[in-house]
Order: structure tokens, then sequence, then C-alpha cells
């Protein structure tokens, strides 16, 4: 009996013992005891202008999200051949059949119309073969792709306008740095995103072999975003979201947006021609570095430089000759040859410009009648004729100077095809690659003026290149296939 007492005693302190092991390793739960903070920290009343900062940024976003739309692109991608296996297992002639997977896009859109005309990016819509629109009632339909312009980025679409909100169109002219607006768009498939910031610059250049000059602006955008709206404070349109700097395809902090009125420019001539009708003042322009400057005496590196004036053209009709230095258009200086091109873009078809040129040490302002750009006209990187000029037999004697190393030959007549067709002078036959002239010729190139003195024949050239100082730079007119240029030949 004694022992099954102490028995009875060893287990129940066995028991306990565990019982507050457990207890130490899982102590039951206590309700913690919670007062909260009483109230707001400040009263609507002593911030009232933050207060209504975002009461007015919330009705901005809530009247301009309704004509954002979401774009989806979708294209067939072929993928090559599916084999039947029994065609190999029976050792037949193999007979595949094409197989194809849809590639999809993102994109973004804006409605500027009662009648459901969207405005989105080129990209977003390029070489596809459906695009449906998402809008912000959650509704998908389908849209028809009315026109687009790769040059300057821009696609017109439209949709069924039953119920749709349309956005205006701002006066971009008027937009000014450090104005705030907001981005909305789909960027990574997020619908009706809307982002803040301020207009960052004017007159960015995004990307080398655009028609436009574009906005800056902080306001995040992402991919997907393309092709929607940068919306200021009255929420209207003053930009349609392009591209993001940066080398990580994100945000960085910089975005670019097409100003809006470049984007209306085109969508109006899209709805009226069903092609976008472009200024045309007819004159081939190149950069104007500081050494051509140095050389047709302008102070500074400011302006487009004239190689060639058209035939017949708005240029040549108003007396603007090659060699001039145009500073000025319709009263705005021209910075360069990209600033040139916008500025004869934006001015409609019929309309008079003024041109202000530098001509040696002459100022002048001339007036051209803008006309509407030939569809043929072809505009590109220079190109050398296909088949370069070889050295013949006899050739000019070895020249000294600024062009030696260079030899030359009269133009053949079958070269004369891939040249413009009033072209005259000698035509490069072989460039010593250790020659100073190696940096600005090439084989196949025509010199047409050495230091604005007229080459008619390799005598010509013979005498006038024999004079020149090696020591100092001379300016050569020369054509490249079928595009004329000035270049500076640095001293050797």
């Amino acid at each position: 009996m004694k022992r099954f007492v102490i028995f009875v005693l060893l287990v129940a302190l066995s028991v306990l013992a565990l019982y507050r092991w457990n207890e130490q390793r899982n102590p039951p739960f206590r309700p913690e005891k919670f007062t909260p903070a009483e109230g707001a920290k400040l009263d609507l009343n002593d911030v009232k202008v933050l207060a209504a900062m975002e009461e007015e940024y919330t009705k901005l976003v809530d009247a301009v999200v309704p004509s954002v739309v979401s774009i989806t692109a979708s294209r067939k991608v072929p993928m090559g051949y599916l084999v039947d296996p029994f065609e190999l297992l029976f050792n037949r002639r193999l007979r595949g059949v094409p197989q194809e997977r849809e590639q999809r896009s993102l994109g973004s859109g804006v409605i500027v119309s009662k009648e459901g005309h969207i405005l989105t990016n080129n990209h977003v819509v390029a070489d596809v073969d459906e695009v449906r629109v998402q809008l912000s009632s959650g509704k998908e339909v389908p849209a028809k792709v009315i026109g687009t312009d790769p040059q300057s980025d821009i696609a017109v679409l439209k949709i069924d306008g039953e119920n749709v909100t349309p956005l205006p169109l701002a006066d971009s002219d008027q937009v000014k740095v450090g104005q705030r607006v907001i981005a909305v768009g789909n960027p990574f498939g997020l619908e009706e995103t809307v982002t803040q910031g301020i207009v960052s610059a004017k007159g960015r250049r995004a990307m080398q072999d655009s028609a436009n000059e574009f906005f800056q602006t902080d306001a995040a955008i992402n991919p997907g975003n393309s092709g929607g709206p940068l919306v200021n404070l009255r929420g209207e349109i003053i930009g349609i979201n392009n591209a993001i700097g940066g080398q990580t395809g994100n945000w960085a902090g910089i975005g670019f947006a097409i100003p809006s009125n470049v984007a209306r420019r085109t969508m109006d001539s899209i709805l009226k021609t069903g092609h976008v009708v472009r200024g045309y003042l007819g004159v081939v322009i190149q950069p104007l570095t500081p050494d051509l400057a140095q050389q047709f005496g302008v102070k500074d590196a400011r302006g487009a430089l004239v190689a060639e004036v058209t035939p017949d053209s708005p240029a040549e009709k108003a007396g603007i000759k090659s060699g001039d230095v145009i500073v000025k258009f319709n009263g705005k200086n021209v910075r360069d040859v990209q600033d040139l091109r916008a500025r004869v873009g934006e001015i409609g078809i019929g309309e008079k410009a003024d041109v202000t040129v530098k001509r040696g040490d002459m100022e002048s302002t001339l007036t051209a009648k803008i006309e509407e750009q030939p569809e043929n006209l072809q505009a590109g990187p220079s190109r050398a004729p296909a088949n370069p000029l070889q050295p013949q037999i006899p050739q000019q004697p070895a020249m000294r100077g600024a062009l030696a190393g260079v030899t030359v030959n009269e133009i053949p007549p079958d070269h004369r095809g891939d040249l413009p067709e009033n072209v005259h002078g000698v035509m490069v036959a072989e460039v010593d690659p250790n020659s100073p002239a190696a940096e600005s010729l090439q084989a196949g190139d025509v010199i047409e003026e050495i230091d604005r003195q007229p080459i008619n024949s390799v005598k010509d050239y013979d005498r006038i290149a024999q004079s020149l100082n090696g020591s100092e730079k001379h300016m050569l007119f020369i054509a490249r296939g079928r595009t004329r240029s000035f270049v500076v030949l640095q001293p050797g």
C-alpha cells in the first residue's frame, strides 16, 4: 500500500512537471491591452490647401479615367511546321502543317471624339491582326485602325461611339516647364493606373529618327503606358505618352510624351485625307558643325545648313540657295536640322512662311509658300553608288597637301544614274586610309566644289587641289549617291 501511494505521488509530480514545462513553452493566450489614438492628428481646417488639393486631384482623376482605354493588340506569328509522326515511321515524304502562335502586346489609348475615335501610339498597333479595347467600365470591344503614322508614332482607332466620354486636346504650345500633370494608362496590364508629376522639359529629342520633339515628364511611365494621355489640371490632353528614358526599359524618372498639337495635326490629316500630309520646303539640309560654321562665317553652330535646293520647290521660288544657313523659320529660332523639320511640319499646306537665312555676312528674310511633301520624296541617310568607281589609267599625278592620298577620275556615264541629275565634278576612285581626307571622303563620292570653287573636270581638280595647304581646313561640296553635303577636310 505504501509503495502504491509513492507511485501515485511520483506520477502526479511528473504530470505537474510536464504541465509546468508545457506551460512555459506555450503560455496561454492573454488578450493584449490596446488603446487606439483618438481622432485625426490634424483637423482639415488646419491643412485647407492640402485638403483642397486632394479633393481636386480626385475630381480630376474621376473626370479623366472614363476616357482612357486599355488596348490589346494581337497577331499570328509563324512557328515552323508540325510533322505527322506516322510520316517518319513509314519513311514517307514529309508533309508539314504550318504552326502559328498568337503574340499579344499591351498599350493604352484615349477617347477624343463622341464618335469613338481613339488616339494611341503607332507602335502599339503596328503590324497586328486584331485590336481590342477595354473601357473603364470593363466592357471589351473590337477597334478599327483608321490610320497610322510611323514618323510621328501616332495611330487613330475607332470603336462604337455609344456612351463614350471624350477628352479635349489642349494647345501644347502653351505648356510650361514645371506644370503639374497626370499620366493615365495600362502599365504592365494594370488598367486605369494614375501617376502624377510635372513637365520636366520641352523640346526633347527622344529618338533620332522621330519627326517630333517631346515633352519630358517625371510622371511614372512604364511598358503599357504607351498611347495613354498626359493630362493637365483642367482635364485636357497635353501629350500622348510615348517612350521611357534610361537603359532598363522601365521607369527611371524620365518619360516622354508627344505634344498634343502634333497628335491633333496627325489625326486631322488621317481623318480628312487617309494619310498624313506634311509640309515641304524643298531643301536638303545638314547639321551645322563648328567647322562648317567657321567656313560659312557663322558665329555659332545654331541653324540648318542648306546643302541643296530642289528645282521648282518653294525654297527655290523663295530665293534660298545652297550654302545658306537657315537660322529662323516663321520668327522662331532654328536650333538644328530636326528643329527646322519640325517647324516646317507645323505649317499648313499653302501657307506662307518667313525663312531667315545667313549668306556670308548678310542676313535676310525670304518668304516661302509651303507645299505638300511629294509622295516619292525619299528621305534617309546618304548612300554611295552600288559599284564605286575603280582607279583608271591614266590618273592624275599624286596630290600633296589636304587631298594627298585621294585619287579621282572623270565621272563615268554608267554611274550618273546613281547621282543627282545635274551633278558635275570628279569621282573619287580611291582614298588612302592614312590620308587626312579619309575621314571625309570615300570611293564613289563626287567632288563638285573645293573651297566654293566649282570643279568640272580632273584638270580643274588638279589645279585647285595642288594649291591647298595641308595645315589648314578646307571645305568640299560633294555628292554621295543622290545626296549632296558640305564636308570639311581637317589638317593633316
